[in-house]
Order: C-alpha cells, then structure tokens, then sequence
C-alpha cells in the first residue's frame, strides 16, 4: 500500500551539448536526481535544402516525426516522446525558432519549459535588441532564464544564479603558479595580456591561456587542475556582463583568491575582502599585497547554495 501512494515525481529533460564542461558539471547529478540528458539536435541541418525548407515549414505546426526528422535526428526526435505531462524541459540556450517551435507542437502542451541563458544577450545578439525574438520565444510557452540579473531586468527574464558542482574531493595539489586565467579572447585579449605583463614584472608568476583555435581549448577537467594549482584565479568580463562567470565559483569551491574587474561582485554573499579583489584602473599596485593576506575559508553552507543540484531544483517539475 505505501508504494501506491506515493507521489511519483516528474522527469526534468535537458536538451544540451555534450562538452566537457557540461559531463562535469552534469556527470554526479544525472546519476542522483530525476535529470535526463538529451544530447543537442536542434541545430540546423548543413545542407542548404534542407537548412531551407526547415526554414519555411518546421516549428509552424504539428508535424509527424517521419516529417520532422528530415531536418531533425530521428533519435534525439525519438528521445523527445519521451518527456510526459508531469516532467519538464530545460533548453540551454538555443534562440532558434523552428527549433523551439518544433519543441512546442512536439511536446505535451502543459510541461514547463525553460530556456537558459549562460551567457549575456549583448555579444549573443550581436548588440542588437533581442525583444522581438524573445517575445516570439515565450509565445511558444518557454520562460527565459538568465544568470545576469542586468539582463533579467532588461529583457523581462527570470534570474537564476550561476553554478558550479560543489567538490567531493581535491587533488591537495601545492599550488605552483600564482594567477591563473583561461577563457576566449573576445575583447579582452589586450588587457589580459596588459595584465599579465604588469604582474610578471612585479615578480609573479602567470598561466594565461587564450585560446584562438579548437585545437587550443583544453577540457574542464585540465582547467579544474589548473585551479587547484594556483593561488588566485583571474577573471576579466567581456562587454555587456555583470553576472558572475564560473570563475569566481571555482575560486569558492576551491580556496583560491580571486582576481576580477567586476565591481558587483562585492554585493555577493560569497565577497570577502580577504578573498577577492577588484580590478580599477588605478588600484593594480595593491594586487601583491592582496594575494599575501591570509584567505577567508567561506562555509560549506554557502557554497553549496551555488551548487549544480540546488541550481537544478529551480527547473524540477
């Protein structure tokens, strides 16, 4: 009798790609909670037909899979009928309409649907105005949600905070590098590099990775090492972002100092002055005293609040 009335819990479905970021992220929540991972088939297809006629057909109306799977893998369409009324969907940022309006006509009408936004919508869009793109989004019934609470005022998104999986263990590595930055060039290359020069000469040592083709990423896992041996992680934003990257959760999660030029930081519940410090145009000459002042061990307490399962609870149906 007890098994039978027992509340059976809804499924929460996320449509991503598969990269190592995400396995890390990912790889210990899927094996505890009601998370299915489905791997990302909503790009458009390469060839120029088919790319054309999704285009002009796809996301428009009820369409049968022997249809859809012209354009769409039959898989990842086969995957889909999966998701029932009581389970939810979470799409990690894809903006496309078909794609999305395929979602919509495909799934049962009465799931929660949420689309997440990683990254700020300036450089997304190109810097131009997402309204009109978003509002089409959410007639489709999904709910935009985005880690940068500037974004979430501007463009009537839900904020949710940036996350990290919380470590069940540490290398115990003794760091051997004193700051430590990896991310894209995008508009910060120069002061990166400006950076970089004016620490080094001052005597620190620097590991800074930029890279600029496929070949020169390197996997999450090599740059969760890479924070292990380090004292104080660098983190510098590009244009148009105020929510926090994952930077200065690793350097929560991990014990490390923190080195950003976002100001807002310090409104955070995981500041400390001891444990962060923030980049203006006229302070780097107090960067060497910063990184000799002993670090602030923050509560387990609160770094849990930034982990990937408390941030999954958030979309659970």
């Amino acid at each position: 009798m007890g098994n039978e009335n027992q509340i059976k819990m809804g499924k929460l479905y996320i449509i991503a790609y598969r990269n190592s970021a995400f396995n890390y992220l990912f790889e210990e929540a899927e094996k505890t909670e009601n998370i299915v991972v489905i791997e990302n088939g909503l790009a458009a297809p390469k060839n120029f037909f088919k790319k054309l006629t999704r285009f002009l057909f796809a996301g428009k109306c009820p369409l049968p899979i022997s249809i859809l799977q012209t354009w769409f893998n039959k898989d990842f369409l086969r995957q889909l009928k999966n998701i029932k009324d009581d389970d939810a969907l979470l799409v990690f940022e894809n903006i496309n309409l078909r794609a999305l309006g395929m979602l919509y006509h495909l799934l049962p009408k009465n799931i929660k649907k949420y689309n997440w936004f990683g990254n700020p919508v300036y450089p997304l869009f190109n810097g131009k105005s997402p309204m009109k793109r978003f509002k089409a989004i959410k007639k489709l019934g999904f709910e935009l949600v985005s880690f940068d609470s500037q974004d979430a005022n501007q463009y009537d998104m839900t904020f949710h905070n940036q996350f990290l999986r919380f470590p069940t263990h540490t290398s115990g590595t003794e760091p051997d590098v004193d700051f430590y930055f990896v991310g894209g060039p995008k508009d910060r290359e120069n002061y990166l590099m400006e950076l970089r020069k004016f620490l080094e000469l001052r005597g620190s040592t620097c590991r800074f990775l930029i890279p600029h083709s496929p070949q020169e990423f390197i996997s999450y896992d090599e740059n969760i090492r890479n924070v292990e041996r380090c004292r104080c992680i660098v983190d510098i934003y590009q244009s148009g972002q105020t929510g926090i990257t994952r930077r200065p959760l690793e350097a929560l999660f991990h014990n490390k100092k923190l080195l950003t030029n976002n100001p807002l930081i310090q409104e955070m519940d995981i500041y400390h002055p001891n444990n962060v410090y923030i980049l203006q145009e006229d302070n780097w000459d107090g960067i060497s005293d910063f990184l000799q002042k002993p670090y602030f061990y923050q509560p387990d307490t609160l770094k849990r609040k930034y982990d990937v399962k408390e941030w999954l609870s958030f979309f659970m149906p």
